[in-house]
C-alpha cells in the first residue's frame, strides 16, 4: 500500500505542502465567492491530484501532471482572481525535486508564463503584474526550485560522507584486525611451537634423564614467561596514542568550526612513556571536545612548556565557562583528573563566565607510572 507522503520527504516539506493547502483551501472556499460550490471543488480535486502525482512521479508523468496542474491555476485566476497565482508555490516547491535540469528548467518557464498569460488576459497587458504584489511571489517561485535542490545537493553529499565515512571506518577496524593477526601470529606462533616442542621432549626424557627433563621444563617456563611479555607488547602497541596524532586530529576537527585553535611550544613535549603518552593524550582530547561541545569558545589554544621538574600542558578558551564545584559539570573532567592520577600526575580546572576555562595538567618528568 502506498504511503500517503514520501517519507523522505516528511521532515523537510510536509509541513510547507500543508501549510500552502490550508491558504488555497481558505481562499477558494471562504472568500471567494465567485465560483459554486462544484466548480470549486472539481478545480481543488485537479490541482491536489496533480500534486499529489507530482509527489511519486518524476519522469514524463511529473511533466504531464504538473502542466495539467499550471493550467488549472491560470483556468482558476482567470475566472476568478490573479492572487491566485501566489499557491503556485505547489508545483514550484515540488519543482526542486526532479532528477533533470531540463525538467526544472521547463517548469521554471511555465510558472513564469503563467503570470504573463493570466496578466494579459485579465488587463490586456502581459507586463502588468510587474507592478503588483504578484511581482516579487514570480521571483520567489523562479528561486525557490533552485534552494530546494541546492539543500537536497546538500542533503545528499552528506549522506554520501557519512557512508564513506563509515566504510572508511569499517576499512580501518579490519586493516587493524589484520595487523593485530599478524603480530600475534609473528610474536606467539614461533613461540607456542617451541613450548609444544620442548613439552614432548621433556616427557620423553622424563624417565630416561630427568634432569634434562627439568631442563627442559624450566625453557619452556620461560618461553612461556616470554610469551607473555609478548602479548603485552601487542596490547600496549594497540593502545598507545600519540600527543602530536592526537593535536593533528583535533586541528583537523575545528577547521572548519567558528573556533581558532592554537597549538604553542609543541616542541616541548619531552619523552614520554607510552602509557603516559597515551594518558595524557586523551585528557587532551577529552578537554578539547568539551570545549567543542559546551563552550561557545572563539578560541583554543594549547600551550606546552617544562616548568622545572615537571611537563605542563594548558589548555585554555574564551567560553562561557562554568561551575566546576557542582556535578553537572560532567563525567569528562572526573575522567581526566583519574587518568592523571594514574599516570601519578595532577589536574587543575578554572572556569568562569568573564574568562572561559582553563584546564592545566602537570607530570613531573622521571617518574614512571607504569611499575608493573
Amino acid at each position: 500500500m502506498m504511503p500517503l507522503y514520501p517519507k523522505n520527504q516528511m521532515k523537510s516539506y510536509l509541513f510547507v505542502d500543508i501549510s500552502l493547502f490550508v491558504f488555497f483551501i481558505y481562499n477558494l472556499f471562504v472568500i471567494n465567492d465567485e465560483l459554486s460550490l462544484l466548480p470549486k471543488f472539481l478545480l481543488f480535486f485537479i490541482i491536489f491530484a496533480c500534486y499529489y502525482l507530482i509527489l511519486w512521479w518524476k519522469d514524463w508523468r511529473f511533466l504531464l501532471a504538473t502542466f495539467i496542474g499550471i493550467t488549472t491555476m491560470i483556468f482558476l485566476a482567470i475566472w476568478t482572481d490573479p492572487i491566485f497565482l501566489i499557491y503556485l508555490f505547489i508545483f514550484s516547491d515540488a519543482t526542486g525535486k526532479v532528477r533533470l535540469w531540463p525538467h526544472l528548467i521547463l517548469n521554471v518557464f511555465l510558472i513564469s508564463a503563467s503570470y504573463f498569460i493570466v496578466s494579459a488576459v485579465t488587463t490586456g497587458n502581459p507586463f502588468y503584474f510587474l507592478a503588483t504584489i504578484l511581482s516579487p511571489f514570480l521571483l520567489l517561485q523562479i528561486l525557490f526550485p533552485f534552494c530546494v535542490r541546492f539543500i537536497r545537493r546538500v542533503h545528499s553529499l552528506e549522506n554520501d560522507l557519512d557512508i564513506a565515512n563509515n566504510k572508511l571506518s569499517y576499512y580501518i577496524k579490519e586493516e587493524e584486525r589484520n595487523r593485530i593477526a599478524r603480530d600475534l601470529h609473528d610474536t606467539l606462533g614461533h613461540t607456542l611451537t617451541v613450548i609444544k616442542f620442548k613439552s614432548e621432549l621433556a616427557i620423553k626424557l622424563l624417565n630416561m634423564n630427568p634432569q634434562q627433563a627439568k631442563n627442559e621444563m624450566k625453557e619452556v617456563l620461560d618461553t612461556a614467561r616470554n610469551a607473555s611479555k609478548q602479548v603485552r607488547e601487542v596490547v600496549t602497541a594497540l593502545k598507545h596514542i600519540k600527543i602530536e596524532d592526537e593535536l593533528t586530529h583535533s586541528a583537523d576537527l575545528l577547521k572548519d568550526t567558528s573556533i581558532t585553535f592554537k597549538i604553542k611550544h609543541s616542541s616541548a613535549i619531552p619523552k614520554l612513556s607510552e602509557l603516559e603518552e597515551t594518558m595524557i593524550t586523551l585528557c587532551i582530547r577529552e578537554a578539547i571536545m568539551n570545549s567543542y561541545k559546551h563552550s561557545r569558545a572563539f578560541h583554543l589554544s594549547i600551550i606546552f612548556s617544562i616548568e622545572g621538574a615537571y611537563f605542563v600542558i594548558k589548555i585554555i578558551d574564551d567560553g562561557i565557562g562554568f561551575d566546576v564545584h557542582t556535578p553537572s559539570s560532567g563525567e569528562g573532567l572526573y575522567s581526566i583528573k583519574e587518568r592523571m592520577k594514574l599516570i601519578k600526575g595532577k589536574s587543575f580546572i578554572e572556569s568562569n563566565s568573564t574568562k572561559g576555562t582553563t584546564i592545566q595538567l602537570q607530570l613531573k618528568l622521571g617518574e614512571t607510572a607504569n611499575d608493573g
